[in-house]
Order: structure tokens, then C-alpha cells, then sequence
């Protein structure tokens, strides 16, 4: 099995200060959509893990 990497490296604390527009921008869009959501907290976190998992899936199965 190919290995992927989940990180790109050190330091594992991840900041928003230190990183890319892109990532910022990701951010901003998911922040707005759970806050728009109206759903608890748990729910949210539910959403977040199962799409997580999905795009690990996703990139496992592609880099095969």
C-alpha cells in the first residue's frame, strides 16, 4: 500500500496565522457553513468527521 502523508511535515500545531490563502479561504467557507447550519455542535463535528473520512478514503483509494 502506498503511504500517504496527512501532514506536510513539521510542526504538527496547526495555526491560522501561518497558513495559505487558500487554506484560510477553506476555512472561512466551512466556519460560515456550520454557523449557517443551525445545527449543535455535535452535529457539526458529526458532518466534519464523516467528511474527513470520505476525502481520506478518497485520496487512499486514488493513490493506489
Amino acid at each position: 500500500m502506498k503511504k500517504i502523508h496527512l501532514v506536510d511535515g513539521l510542526p504538527t500545531v496547526i495555526k491560522k496565522n501561518s497558513q495559505k490563502k487558500e487554506t484560510l479561504e477553506l476555512f472561512l467557507r466551512i466556519a460560515e457553513a456550520c454557523e449557517n447550519s443551525n445545527l449543535s455542535y455535535v452535529e457539526i463535528n458529526k458532518a466534519l468527521y464523516l467528511a474527513d473520512k470520505e476525502l481520506f478514503e478518497k485520496t487512499i483509494n486514488t493513490s493506489k
